[in-house]
């Protein structure tokens, strides 16, 4: 709870103008766009120069796009995949502030961005709750998805814990101080167990190369859920690289090792 306080002040979106400014030096110019999906707006930036790989990053709760910014600089990556990023119902520019708890309908609205793109490999890359959202894509529209690289994924039903400050968030009060991204996330979170169970028995056909990249240390998203998937997948598709030492951020702190995770698929 401390640390929902501590970072009301923090600025998951980013602005337009910060935008222009991160990315006025670069030859290679993302672009920025919404589209309506019935009563709803799904935001997504993306660079496509024609590659035959798709990078679709999937951010956590809270988040946006902006948590792979660094991605769309990585010209490593770029010389064998495009990227894309999206917002997820609720966070930056997507209908901010109105969050989206089903899985299957969050798959939905992505998926509506995604076939917009021709690149015939097609890499979902989800972190933390991005990642049984980057998992309910591969299960729902499995012609849009080749292989899947998951960080630190929240995917394993049984290690989603009760947290008590949770219902408190759910109070009027509770709602009033805590910041929207925050209470967004809470919203998502609180069913996300139910949401987890009801894809259990979808995983047996999910049958694309999976890399799942797991921290040791990570105290909010507990290891073995990287061994979930592997039950779920089994050893002929599935890889999981353990970082000793690291925790949740892996975005941030090892983004290099979500580079080589894309390269060492050999799409």
């Amino acid at each position: 709870m401390i640390a929902v306080f501590l970072c009301g002040c923090m600025e998951f979106r980013l602005e337009p103008e910060a935008f222009q400014e991160i990315f006025k030096d670069r030859s290679i110019q993302p672009v920025s766009e919404t589209i309506e999906v019935g009563a709803n707006h799904i935001h997504y930036v993306y660079i496509d120069q024609g590659k035959a790989n798709l990078a679709v990053f999937i951010h956590g709760s809270p988040g946006s796009w902006s948590a792979f910014l660094d991605f769309f600089k990585n010209d490593s990556l770029l010389q064998t995949y495009d990227v894309l990023s999206i917002d997820r119902p609720g966070f930056g520019a997507s209908d901010y502030g109105r969050p989206e708890p089903s899985l299957q309908k969050q798959a939905y609205y992505l998926e509506e961005v995604i076939r917009r793109f021709d690149q015939p490999n097609k890499v979902m890359v989800g972190h933390s709750l991005g990642g049984p959202v980057a998992a309910r894509i591969a299960m729902d529209y499995p012609n849009l998805t080749q292989a899947m690289v998951l960080v630190a994924p929240s995917v394993d039903p049984a290690m989603e814990r009760y947290e008590w400050y949770r219902t408190w968030i759910e109070t009027r009060v509770g709602g009033w101080v805590t910041p929207t991204d925050f209470w967004v996330s809470n919203e998502e979170i609180l069913p996300l167990k139910d949401e987890l169970d009801s894809l259990t028995p979808l995983w047996k056909s999910v049958r694309i190369p999976a890399i799942v990249i797991q921290g040791t240390k990570d105290v909010l998203v507990p290891k073995e859920n990287a061994e979930f998937v592997r039950r779920m997948m089994g050893d002929s598709l599935t890889d999981i690289r353990y970082l000793k030492g690291v925790n949740h951020f892996i975005p941030w702190s090892h983004p290099h090792e979500i580079v080589k995770a894309l390269q060492d698929l050999g799409l």
